[in-house]
């Protein structure tokens, strides 16, 4: 139940929060944190790091309602919201580590996420730090080349 309860607060503060007028940095941010959100719970359950409880339902060994829901609009709203100034980012990035870790242990107070021996908060809060550093790196050199008029890859 977890899982539904945190797919459902996530959704409601995205529809408050996000603008839809800007679809492509929302789109960005959602999209690559799912993919590293799936990376990094098949890699740190198969490596017996931490146990996902109770999924609901399983995606990958994760939950699809914290995929779907927690990840994909934290995301979502981390890309639209990333500001211009690097030292902001950095506190932006911080910020949202801090959020993060800060959901991942009211998970754990719920029963529905396990550490095991191997992990802890502060590794969690590293890893944390380093899936939103490289969503900003992912937003801002998109924004970067968008403004430009230059498309990746081109």
């Amino acid at each position: 139940m977890p899982w539904v309860i945190a797919f459902v607060i996530s959704w409601l503060v995205f529809f408050l929060l996000a603008d839809l007028r800007r679809p492509a940095p929302l789109l960005l941010g959602g999209l690559g944190a799912v993919v590293i959100q799936l990376l990094t719970d098949v890699l740190g359950q198969n490596l017996q790091l931490y146990r996902i409880l109770q999924p609901v339902l399983p995606l990958w060994g994760s939950s699809a309602f914290f995929t779907f829901g927690p990840v994909i609009t934290m995301g979502a709203l981390f890309g639209q919201y990333l500001p211009l100034s690097r030292w902001l980012q950095g506190l932006y990035i911080l910020a949202f580590a801090c959020f993060f870790l800060l959901e991942e242990h009211m998970l754990m107070l719920a029963g529905a996420l396990e550490y095991t021996a191997h992990w802890s908060h502060p590794a969690s809060f590293g890893m944390d730090l380093l899936v939103f550093i490289c969503l900003a790196w992912l937003v801002e050199s998109q924004r970067v080349g968008w403004r430009h008029g230059v498309r990746a890859g081109k």
